[in-house]
This record gives C-alpha cells, structure tokens and sequence, in this order.
C-alpha cells in the first residue's frame, strides 16, 4: 500500500497519513527527490488534519511510502485552490534544506562583523579572510568530508535535523571553504559529487525503530568505491513477448563533447586561474575539434582544484551523453497471481541493471532496428519515478562501460 506521509522537519515526528488524489514522484541519483501530493479537503478525514498548521512549508515534510523505500523531504510550496477546495503539497528530497544552509562554524554567530577580515600577516597594507572562520577537513575521503559539513551545520541552534551517518573513513583529501565566501552547502555537496571519482551522496529516509517518525540516513561512497549501489543487478528482457518493459526512449546529446577543457577561477584579477586538459582521441577518431569552458568555481583559489574540475570535464565529454528510460510493472506477477521479475524495492536509484535485447530479424521483426546487434546492455539506474496508483515505474539509466558489472 502506498502511503503519504507528513511530519515535522526538525524532529521527523508527529507523522499523520494523507488520503491524496494525485501524487507523482521523482528519484534522481544526487538530486533531491520531488514529491507532489493533492488532498482533497471536501473529505473531512483531511480537513481534521488543519493542514494549514500540519504541513506548514519549510517547517513540515512530505514523503511517499512504498513497500520499504521513503521518498520526499521538506515541503517548499504550498497552493489551494477555494474552488475546488483542493491543496496542492510541493516537497523535496532531505538534501534540499542545505540549499538554505551556509558552511560557516558556530563562531560567525557571535563574531562581530568588522572581525570577518583581518590584517594579512606578510603584508600589514592587506587584508584576509579570518582564518577562524574557514572551515577546514583533511586527511580524510570526500565522503566524510561531506559528512563533516552536514555535522557543522546540525550544530548551530535550530540546525538540528533527524540524520543518521555513517562511520568516518580517512582518506588523503583536504578542503577548505572561507567564510567569507559563503558558500551554500547544498552547492558544495554537489561540487563533491562532481569531483572526478567523487562519491554518490545521498540521504535515505526510512522510519525510526519505534516506527513513530522518519530519519535520514547520509550515504556517501567511499574513496574505493564511489558509488552508492545494491550488489545485486537486475535484469530486465526488453524484446521478449509480454516484456515487463514498455515505452523505451533513449536519447542522446552531444553538445558536452570536448577534447580540450578549459577551466578558469579566481576571486580576483591577480588571482585568476586557467586550467586546461588535452585529448586528442575524439580529433583521432574523426570527430571535429570541439571545446568546452567551465567559470562556474570562481572561488577556487588552488590550481590543483580547479584541474580536478577541469579533468572532469573532459573526461565526461569522450563521449555523447545518453540516457535510456522506460516503464516497468512495479509488482509483476505470472499466471497465477505469483511475483514474477524484480519486484520495486528490489532496486533502487544508483543501482546496476542489464537489458537484454534480441538480434534484430528483419522477417520476423523480432528484436530492434536501431539496435540491431541486440546483446545485453548494461546499465545504471539514475532516477525512479511514480505516483500514487503504483503500478508502473518510469526507470532512467545511463550505459556503463562493457563489463563494468
């Protein structure tokens, strides 16, 4: 049975159920999740929940509940039509709320402000940023650096949040992020997941033991092992009669293509940085010289960093990037009313998948003419969406290299 579900931000307490018209939702790996809940206050079930004060924004979460996976975070807007006397509930995934979060410590409560700067030491006649006020990690993986954050951040009063981490893991990596340059955490999260061979970062709801309120788990991958995955790969036959699967697209896009990467930053005419990553195998394998130009780390101050991006960038341009998307049942049974094929929850957004296709016949029209080879393509799970009916899930994947799994 689908459930939604409110609480209270802070807490995860105080959950009560909603009877919801529609609810379409949406998973995305590293992006905060959405949810979408119309109640109908003509049932006076709802109306006794005085919503109004029940599912304030920011203050309040929504989350949908589906056999053991909790998908939602705090609701961020709110619209009722009088009409029709509906309310329309708009929510986030967990990490939405550090997009309101700056990585500042407990001491840039209380500094006065005139004390943000202060006199550089190798020249009386400048200024620097207050070294009291950076936040500075090392030795450690970017994982648990990104962990460290959030940890600052739930520090501050009212910053308590219901998030559960996972245990440190040392690693060789150092960051440092000024005060001064107020940097949002849910910016910085992502920039650590878009390091090269950054981790997945995600926040896993799931109800407490007492089964009286929700907490979110903070998963990060590892240094060893970046990305957040099931061991287990589904499998999926796509061309076979009475497929689980229906209405695949793929699309591709090439406009992120590159073999040279530029990279500039710097806060500051006489700190500008340039950063700049050659490959000639696209120009050697007949494709025209194209380029790319990242200026989005204008606060990078370390060459090194700003080559990490830069690297990135180039690496992610070898090739067109592609996605494949298609339904699946969610619970699919055989003849005799029996789970036949993977059930939703068996897998999850970050996630390994195969889909088989057949050898295109061009007399039986078995298989697919525009993948006429057929063969088993392998695949990673970027995004899951539903809604309230759960009976079909939309699965989005991107290819993997052959044998990766």
């Amino acid at each position: 049975m689908t459930r939604y579900i409110i609480g209270d931000v802070r807490t995860g307490r105080r959950i009560q159920d909603l009877n919801v018209l529609t609810g379409p939702w949406d998973d995305p790996l590293n992006s905060a999740e959405t949810v979408t809940a119309t109640i109908d206050l003509n049932d006076p079930d709802m109306r006794a929940l005085n919503l109004r004060a029940s599912a304030t924004p920011a203050k309040s979460f929504l989350v949908v509940v589906e056999k053991n996976k909790v998908i939602g975070g705090p609701i961020w807007t709110r619209k009722y039509d009088w009409g029709k006397r509906r309310l329309q509930l708009g929510a986030k995934g967990f990490a939405s709320i550090f997009d309101h979060r700056l990585i500042i410590p407990l001491l840039a409560g209380t500094i006065d402000v005139d004390d943000w700067l202060v006199p550089d030491p190798s020249d009386k006649t400048k200024t620097m940023a207050n070294p009291d006020l950076a936040t500075t990690e090392s030795g450690l993986s970017y994982g648990t650096i990104a962990k460290r954050l959030v940890q600052q951040c739930l520090d501050w009063t009212g910053g308590n949040l219901p998030v559960v981490f996972q245990d440190d893991a040392a690693g060789t990596h150092s960051d440092t992020v000024e005060g001064v340059d107020f940097k949002f955490l849910g910016d910085k999260l992502r920039d650590i997941t878009a390091l090269e061979n950054g981790p997945d970062i995600n926040f896993l709801g799931r109800f407490t033991d007492d089964k009286l309120g929700i907490e979110w788990l903070m998963q990060t991958g590892s240094d060893e092992q970046p990305q957040v995955s099931s061991p287990s790969v589904t499998r999926w036959n796509v061309t076979a009669p009475l497929s689980p699967v229906s209405n695949l697209v793929t699309n591709e896009d090439a406009t992120a293509m590159a073999s040279i990467a530029w990279g500039s930053a710097g806060r500051s005419a006489d700190t500008v940085l340039v950063s700049r990553q050659i490959d000639d195998t696209l120009i050697d394998a007949g494709y025209p010289l194209m380029e790319t130009l990242d200026t989005s780390h204008t606060s990078v101050e370390y060459q090194s960093t700003l080559d990490k991006w830069t690297s990135e960038n180039l690496v992610a341009g070898q090739q067109a990037q592609e996605t494949w998307t298609f339904d699946v049942e969610a619970y699919p049974v055989d003849e005799n009313g029996k789970p036949a094929g993977p059930q939703f929850g068996s897998y999850s957004k970050g996630d390994y998948c195969e889909l088989d296709i057949q050898k295109w016949d061009p007399e039986t029209k078995i298989g697919d003419p525009y993948y006429a080879e057929g063969g088993t393509k392998q695949m990673r799970i970027i995004g899951l969406s539903g809604d309230e009916k759960a009976r079909t899930i939309t699965v989005k994947t991107a290819p993997v290299p052959v044998g990766a799994l």
